[in-house]
């Protein structure tokens, strides 16, 4: 059985996740419920939970204040927000779980199905939601929280040359000749990252603006960065590139 908490201040949205769970669910024990985050940190802290169903939106803070308030967090996480733009780049990112309000019996079969077979897997550990609290920190963030085979690697936007997709891989090079291996998307990290600051020059590439140097015309043309690389631009992209190019450098008149 997994130990459940339900944290919502409405009181229907708590009584209809109780319902579903209590038909639908038989692996869920819900042992304790609150409406606010002062009172959701308490019952973490005091009942160990296995897995907590987490408001976004409440009155006195959101969920993330009582991620960052719990110290010892082993539970796994499923948001519930009203508010399908409210910070879900981030909560997709880190591959952490999310339902849509109003809720529906079949996302919350799926999910709880989803949680009981990732924990069953050995080796389980929860979504490293360190790395979710940094991404959702700021709109436009300095630094981004990346999850490597290794663990976590926290780089600034600013290490960042360029992006190339390999399927369901990207390779980020980085300043200083480093390189760096994420098993995840270029569209996926594109959602991540600032979007003023990243361009997709070609479907394999996206290249950081602020490190630009030249724009080479051969066909679509060629983009020379500052560490020396030269990337191809498809031919289909060089008027749209050159264009955020300009914009890029109004908005950052000492680049």
């Amino acid at each position: 059985m997994l130990k459940t908490i339900i944290v919502d201040d409405e009181n229907m949205a708590i009584q209809s996740l109780q319902l579903i769970m209590n038909d639908f669910c038989p692996d869920i024990e819900i042992v304790g419920t609150a409406k606010s985050p002062l009172e959701a940190i308490r019952l973490i802290n005091l009942l160990n939970p296995d897995l907590v169903f987490l408001d976004i939106e409440m009155p006195n803070g959101t969920g993330f204040d009582v991620l960052e308030a719990v110290p010892d967090r082993k539970f796994d996480v499923v948001f519930v927000t009203a508010y399908n733009h409210y910070a879900l780049k981030a909560i997709k990112f880190s591959a952490a779980d999310y339902i849509l309000k109003p809720v529906d019996i079949e996302e919350i079969v799926k999910t709880v199905d989803k949680i009981k077979q990732r924990r069953n897997q050995m080796g389980h550990s929860p979504i490293d939601i360190n790395s979710l609290l940094l991404n959702i920190k700021q709109p436009s963030p300095k630094k981004v929280a990346l999850p490597t085979a290794n663990g976590t690697e926290y780089l600034l936007i600013d290490e960042i040359l360029y992006i190339s997709a390999d399927r369901s891989y990207c390779q980020l090079f980085l300043t200083e000749k480093r390189t760096l291996l994420v098993s995840k998307s270029l569209s996926e990290l594109e959602e991540l990252l600032p979007v003023e600051n990243f361009y997709r020059i070609h479907k394999s590439n996206s290249v950081n603006l602020t490190f630009v140097k030249k724009h080479l015309k051969t066909d679509g043309g060629i983009v020379e960065l500052s560490d020396g690389t030269k990337l191809l631009i498809a031919r289909t992209k060089k008027d749209e590139f050159l264009m955020t190019m300009q914009q890029f450098l109004l908005q950052n008149h000492n680049v």
